[in-house]
């Protein structure tokens, strides 16, 4: 808002008189005020000025035209001529021009100095910045309260449909669902421009706020946006913190670094009661896991100020849910998924088999992990093999050690361009049949033999020899688990 050209010429106390017609449109509003008696203020000017001028400077017809034309066309919001001091009165050539430029001209009388005229339009502008700046923060106030007093997300929309005057508001996630409306009756999205500000946490878009009509309040919507930004941040830190409270009671149940009758009592405080059979899921994530910790998976719950309905534990890059007895182990694994997509469109989730006991638990999830490991998707587990029970083992350094054990091929390859470890794969994948082994890869008998000789020469392991195979195949199988080590 501004002061408009007819609240000046209103003013008693300056004793402006307008002279022409457009100074009755309260549409023309004075940003500011410049003083100037310059041959050309045009280039001093930004529009939207009430522009004060003696006309000192003497100009004859045609100068006047010109300036006046230019004055209108910026536009400034008003020309003020001050009379008394050069001229008597305003220039005949003065008003017929500003008449027909469409320029709002006032006089002003000697007795009335300009610096007054400056000085109240000042105090205007700041008078009403300042009920601008108390509306808002009393705005800001309201939904603050109205968010933090148990009413929520639907109180903080119901108060934002009163002040802003925009048509139904609701909050949608990414996917376009709607968390939550008000009027509770309204259709969304409806016809119309509306506006949608995002909701963030760390920087990143979690949600949009959204109004059915534009609206000239952007302020309180970016500051409705803030503290519901701020509200899921705080939500999230405390489901987090459970969760990763679980996670490390799993962690220990899974490294049995607590007895089970111990593992057992204190999975009941978790609403973990582990005789019963229950199934494992297990998500995985590719990508910075601080990410499943600091932001939302879904947004419904944390605005309802809601837990997890499922056990859910947060150990490393993955995410674990205990499903109980009578709970759908696979649509829980589908939700979950649903969730993660939005951090990993590769989210890999594996569903172990339902099981009872605390021995049960440590089996589901190893089971699970092994079907995640299968890849983007839901997978039902396999039967669990060895190698993936002892690959899922989180104390042993599997991985590193296949590693370290394929490390000379992996080198030989590189320099070399050459299919060692290709050729290692698929010797032991063909149970070790040179003939096989050799049609599969379209490969001479002798050059196959070179290559076995050259595996064994660079790993120091016999080929012939059974435990020395089982090394090469349960290294293989952990460089396979772990695309990142290839």
């Amino acid at each position: 808002m501004a002061v408009s050209v007819p609240d000046l010429v209103a003013q008693p106390a300056l004793r402006l008189t307008a002279l022409t017609s457009h100074c009755a449109d309260p549409e023309r509003r004075i940003r500011w005020v410049s003083t100037t008696e310059l041959p050309d203020p045009l280039p001093f000017l930004r529009g939207g000025e009430l522009v004060m001028t003696t006309g000192l400077l003497e100009r004859d017809e045609e100068e006047w035209i010109g300036l006046l034309g230019r004055l209108a066309e910026l536009p400034v919001a008003a020309l003020c001529v001050g009379t008394g001091l050069v001229h008597e009165a305003v220039p005949e050539v003065v008003v017929e021009t500003a008449e027909r430029a469409g320029l709002a001209l006032v006089r002003s009388p000697v007795e009335v100095p300009f610096a007054q005229i400056s000085h109240w339009v000042a105090e205007q502008t700041f008078a009403e910045q300042y009920d601008a700046v108390r509306a808002a923060a009393a705005v800001q106030d309201e939904l603050m309260r109205e968010l933090l007093s148990g009413h929520g997300l639907r109180g903080l929309l119901r108060r934002l449909y009163r002040q802003l005057g925009a048509g139904p508001v609701a909050v949608v996630e990414p996917d376009g669902s709607v968390l939550a409306r008000h009027p509770a009756s309204a259709a969304w999205p409806g016809e119309g421009p509306g506006t949608a500000v995002p909701i963030e946490v760390d920087g990143v878009p979690v949600a949009l706020l959204c109004t059915r009509r534009a609206t000239p309040r952007s302020d309180v919507l970016s500051f409705a946006t803030s503290i519901l930004g701020l509200e899921v941040a705080r939500h999230q830190a405390v489901l987090t913190g459970r969760r990763e409270l679980l996670g490390q009671l799993l962690e220990d149940v899974l490294h049995r670094t607590i007895p089970d009758a111990d593992a057992r009592r204190r999975l009941a405080a978790h609403h973990l009661a582990v005789d019963g059979p229950h199934a494992v899921v297990v998500a995985r994530v590719d990508g910075d896991p601080a990410r499943l910790r600091s932001l939302p998976w879904t947004l419904g719950p944390l605005l309802e100020r809601e837990g997890d309905r499922l056990p859910t534990a947060l150990i490393d890059d993955t995410v674990t849910v205990v499903v109980p007895d009578g709970a759908d182990a696979e649509a829980a694994a589908r939700t979950v998924a649903g969730h993660l997509i939005l951090l990993d469109p590769k989210v890999r989730v594996g569903v172990g088999e339902p099981r009872r006991g605390v021995s049960g638990l440590r089996l589901g999830y190893f089971e699970a992990r092994q079907a995640a490991g299968t890849g983007p998707g839901v997978h039902r587990a396999a039967p669990l093999s060895l190698a993936g029970l002892l690959l899922g083992n989180l104390d042993l350094p599997l991985r590193e050690l296949g590693t370290g054990v394929l490390a000379p091929l992996l080198r030989h390859d590189e320099a070399q361009h050459a299919d060692l470890l290709t050729t290692l794969r698929t010797y032991l994948a063909h149970d070790c049949a040179s003939a096989a082994t050799a049609a599969a890869l379209t490969l001479h008998r002798n050059s196959l033999r070179y290559r076995l000789q050259l595996i064994e020469q660079l790993t120091g392991r016999d080929l012939d020899r059974l435990t020395d195979r089982l090394e090469l195949w349960l290294a293989l199988t952990a460089l396979d688990a772990d695309p990142a080590a290839d």
